[in-house]
């Protein structure tokens, strides 16, 4: 416990004391406090709540929102003083949304109190998993695969709840139906002939769609012309060949892949049915007509099959052709959402795991992204978007849900690099699966003091000494590979040393 006072006049009452908000914030940052205790009042030099103010304003400055103290953990200790003086008060700490206040305690009142602070919560774990194309896929898996490594007592196959969009749909729904995470990143190998194939090839072309387009530029053109002799429109050349765009679609159809999902959820154990599951699975897509957020999963929606929802929920444009689902067109989840993390918290989660693979990348060289492809401006435009969502979801939902505990994995802007490449490749599987690994286990080992803490009370322990000998393996060995991750080759290894070299 960490009690920020204005001096010395008030009794000691907790295992750390300081007059100091800049100190208390530091420590905040290094030491794990279960409570703290702010004193406010008529007596606190700068106003009443002056200190209060000064500790929640540096805190708010820290970037990992995950770092700062808990808003829900904070007490107010108030002196005696009159009725009308307190309610004052009391109105103005109901505003900042901290725990709670005492007046004038004794070291029993604050034991109690900071007890009914800290007893453990029913516990509802929540996985939340965005998009970010194939190798958002990727760097998810490496993810799971070092929470399974870190978590002691808790799978990542026990969520109470998963939500996924885009490519976090297609890693929710294979966790969510036990598929182990070696097996996995074995099916996801794009060097495994026999698993689940992500590589878009001619194969994929949709081509059964021209038909159906060289009639749609057909009526492009007679309702163009009808518009133009009822003076509706004016006669130009942007506007004739503007109706020819009806031509190009998007660029390929995967219903090859759905197959294979199909197959694996068919296995014994395992169902392809959001009813039969055995976990509450929800998969994000957008109605691209009513251009509202759909969730697979919830009531209404349960009869689609999981393979089926998947398929909708990461149809991007341009790439990949919208789906049909009971007479509506389905389009990639990330086009209404970044996240689910405050349907979570709606349906009860108060323990939140966000993996977010999709983050633009930052830098500070003018005209970099200009020297790039259309295409790379394109996809680092939908990442700043659906970032800039995701920040504004995050900070609401800290703000008004304090008492949830999120603990979330972003790729650092390093990292983003590797992913920036192009989001529908397969060429970097093992170097983003194996640095996705270790970046997870150094935001575990730096946040440790935090974590494990907060996860012990949903009872997870956080044991770091199989991922940190899994990530010496990463760094010495001379070409990533994801098979070190597991417990054998993910793939032939004649076709894996060939890849390598």
């Amino acid at each position: 416990m960490l009690f920020l006072a204005q001096d010395a006049s008030i009794p000691e009452l907790a295992a750390e004391r300081t007059t100091d908000y800049r100190h208390a914030v530091d420590r905040t940052r290094e030491v794990y406090f279960d409570a703290m205790l702010i004193e406010v009042g008529p007596a606190v030099q700068g106003g009443p709540l002056a200190l209060l103010d000064a500790f929640l304003d540096l805190r708010h400055r820290d970037l990992d929102r995950e770092r700062r103290f808990r808003r829900d953990r904070i007490v107010a200790v108030l002196p005696e003083m009159s009725n009308h003086a307190q309610d004052a008060i009391l109105f103005e700490l109901g505003r900042r949304r901290i725990g709670g206040w005492l007046t004038a305690p004794d070291a029993a009142a604050v034991t109690t109190r900071v007890g009914e602070l800290i007893r453990p919560p029913v516990s509802k774990k929540a996985l939340c998993a965005a998009g970010g194309g194939i190798t958002g896929v990727y760097y998810e898996l490496g993810v799971l695969r070092c929470l399974e490594d870190a978590f002691r007592g808790f799978s990542v196959h026990d969520f109470d709840l998963y939500f996924g969009i885009s490519a976090g749909a297609i890693v929710s729904s294979l966790v969510a139906n036990r598929v182990e995470l070696d097996r996995c990143l074995r099916e996801l190998d794009p060097d495994n002939r026999d698993g689940v194939d992500l590589e878009l090839g001619l194969r994929n072309l949709a081509l059964r769609d021209m038909p159906a387009r060289l009639c749609s530029v057909g009526r492009h053109l007679r309702d163009y012309r009808a518009r133009v002799n009822r003076g509706e429109e004016r006669l130009s050349l942007t506007g004739a060949l503007s109706q020819l765009a009806a031509l190009f679609g998007p660029f390929f159809a995967v219903d090859d892949k759905t197959r294979r999902l199909a197959d694996i959820f068919a296995e014994p154990g395992k169902s392809d049915d959001f009813r039969r599951v055995g976990k509450q699975l929800y998969i994000g897509a957008t109605d691209q007509d009513r251009r509202q957020h759909v969730l697979f999963g919830s009531p209404g929606t349960e009869h689609v099959p999981i393979s089926r929802a998947v398929q909708a929920s990461a149809a991007i444009h341009p790439f990949l052709t919208s789906v049909t689902i009971d007479g509506r067109r389905y389009t990639d989840g990330f086009v209404t959402r970044t996240t689910n993390i405050v349907t979570a918290v709606e349906r009860g989660a108060n323990l939140i795991v966000l993996i977010d693979p999709f983050l633009p990348l930052i830098t500070d060289e003018a005209g970099f992204n200009h020297r790039h492809s259309a295409l790379w401006v394109l996809v680092q435009d939908y990442k700043n978007i659906a970032f800039t969502r995701y920040e504004h979801a995050a900070a609401a939902m800290h703000a008004l849900h304090p008492e949830v505990t999120m603990v979330s994995f972003l790729p650092s802007n390093r990292m983003r690099r590797l992913l920036a490449t192009n989001p529908i490749s397969t060429a970097n599987f093992d170097p983003i699966v194996t640095q996705a690994y270790a970046s997870t286990y150094r935001r575990l080992e730096r946040m440790a003091f935090r974590f494990g803490p907060l996860l012990a009370e949903h009872g997870i322990e956080l044991t770091l000494e199989t991922a940190a000998r899994k990530v010496q393996l990463i760094d010495a060995s001379p070409a990533p590979r994801a098979e070190l991750l597991c417990a054998g080759p993910l793939a032939p290894r004649a076709t894996v040393s060939a890849r390598a070299a």
